[in-house]
């Protein structure tokens, strides 16, 4: 009864749905969610005045797999986008869907799986992509002309989060005067490798220290009871980050900066010229160059993700100036989670909890009491439906996600699910990870690594942090045949096969 009245509600009222969500913007990157390293005011407002969200799950956590499963309500398998290669405009998204229901519909920023050939027309009255990951600074969309082609629209001297926030605000004045119920996808670029801040926050941010952004408990893991694909992976602090784009070591050092750790200070190396180049300083051990690794990785990386919450608080007061704010579900939310040096890692690709969860952040007062909590399990394959439903009432056949339109409202259905299906299909690559599908409850987790042959079980209650796996203790034995048959079963009911066993990174 509560979910067709707030079904009735929404539709009556012609609630509109404004959907931002950044790149790799972790949850631990949150103060709602709890961050020991930032405070984010504006998201956090949201928190308080909806609810938050605490295990939503990405079903492939990679960039531009886990756009698609948004953009269709499908899994990776069925959408056909299970690595970067570019989703098929055959196949109808969120946006048609609202479209034909009588929204003004609109797709602003990071598309990234697949150019323009890949943006379905009929879907979107407005849309507006950046090439590939778009860049910090001198944004530029591709954009739609009038004679079917496609052209370039460039933003000098503009920073894209900045850029993108004005762009919005610009597309929602159209939709106002449409007379329409509005649906918006606001895709930000940050805060996205590598890391460029602007120049509000650069400074500031740099000046911190690891007594503002403390290390990680488990930057210093030893894997020692793992699998072999987090042993080996290429995607460490000490490994993978470059000295030069990554880092930027000359540039902050340049800057005046020095580096204080366990009882020691580094300065910056140079050249015979006398100038800072980038490279570690000189004297440095593993654990040091980890730690300066970490400290210059998330100095650059939370001060992107400062423009964005001051992007979230701009929208919010868009909407509130012009009477929007009690008739729109403004959701907030990432494309996956990201390490930020947890386990002595950066990126994302593997079933650990910091990679594996999105922060979701969702307000309207219409349809969700303030300050509320959630700790259903949902998966990105499940907002499509949930945002069709909220305007129609009904979930499209083709869509493998279900809708909590109940869960936001405050009542999780009887038979909502338990557990999530998540497959990772690149074997190798840049970052060296494997191939992977698994399983998590809100208790445990079990995951196979079918090219090699390895599995890991972890107990969430007892080891949180993923410390230890527990595959081959007698005691958990009678559990993991339990999520076996369990993964089993919700391969089979979502179609999932090995047609795409042999997936590179970048293509099929």
């Amino acid at each position: 009864k509560r979910r067709n009245a707030l079904i009735a509600a929404a539709k009556a009222k012609k609630m509109n749905i404004l959907f931002i969500m950044t790149d790799d913007h972790a949850a631990h990157a949150i103060s709602a969610y709890g961050s020991r390293i930032n405070k984010t005011p504006h998201i956090d407002a949201m928190a308080r005045e909806g609810m938050i969200f605490s295990n939503v799950m990405c079903t492939n956590p990679i960039c531009a797999p886990s756009r698609a499963c948004i953009l269709t309500g499908q899994y990776s398998h069925k959408n056909g986008v299970p690595v970067f290669v570019g989703l098929s405009p055959k196949i109808e998204t969120v946006g048609g869907y609202l479209r034909k229901s009588g929204y003004h519909t609109s797709l602003i920023g990071k598309l990234h799986c697949g150019g323009p050939n890949a943006v379905r027309r009929d879907d979107w009255d407005r849309w507006m992509i950046y090439q590939g990951q778009g860049v910090y600074n001198v944004p530029w969309f591709y954009v739609p002309t009038k004679d079917g082609k496609v052209a370039r629209k460039v933003y000098k001297g503009e920073y894209a989060t900045e850029n993108l926030t004005k762009v919005c605000k610009e597309v929602l004045d159209e939709a106002r005067q449409s007379g329409k119920p509005f649906f918006m996808m606001m895709l930000h670029k940050a805060p996205h490798r590598n890391w460029i801040a602007s120049d509000k926050y650069r400074a500031r941010f740099r000046s911190m220290t690891l007594k503002n952004i403390p290390l990680p408990d488990t930057i210093f893991d030893d894997f020692k009871s793992r699998a072999s694909p987090i042993r080996n992976a290429a995607m460490t602090l000490l490994r993978h980050m470059r000295p030069g784009m990554d880092l930027k070591l000359a540039e902050f050092f340049s800057e005046g900066h020095t580096f204080e750790f366990e009882g020691k200070t580094y300065t910056g190396k140079k050249n015979a010229q006398g100038k800072f180049i980038d490279a570690w300083p000189d004297g440095m051990d593993d654990r040091a160059k980890t730690a300066l690794s970490y400290l210059r990785y998330m100095q650059d990386y939370l001060a992107c993700v400062q423009s964005v919450d001051d992007s979230v608080g701009e929208m919010n007061a868009y909407l509130k100036k012009h009477g929007l704010e009690k008739n729109t579900l403004v959701v907030y939310t990432s494309d996956q989670g990201f390490f930020l040096g947890d386990h002595g890692l950066y990126d994302k690709r593997f079933i650990m909890e910091e990679t594996l969860k999105m922060p979701f952040i969702a307000k309207c007062p219409d349809l969700i009491k303030p300050g509320s909590t959630n700790d259903d399990i949902i998966t990105n394959v499940d907002f499509a439906p949930t945002f069709v439903d909220l305007a129609t009432g009904a979930k499209p056949a083709a869509m493998q996600g279900d809708s909590f339109v109940d869960n936001m409202g405050g009542e999780t259905p009887d038979s909502w699910k338990e557990s999530c299906y998540c497959r990772y299909y690149v074997e190798g690559g840049e970052h060296n990870t494997a191939a992977w599908y698994g399983v998590r409850t809100k208790t445990d987790k079990l995951v196979y690594y079918y090219k090699r042959n390895e599995w890991e079980y972890f107990d969430m209650k007892e080891d949180p942090d993923e410390l230890m796996n527990r595959y081959a203790d007698r005691s958990k034995a009678a559990r993991i045949e339990e999520l076996k048959a369990l993964l089993k079963k919700l391969r089979e009911k979502y179609g999932d096969t090995d047609q795409y066993i042999n997936c590179g990174e970048y293509s099929l």
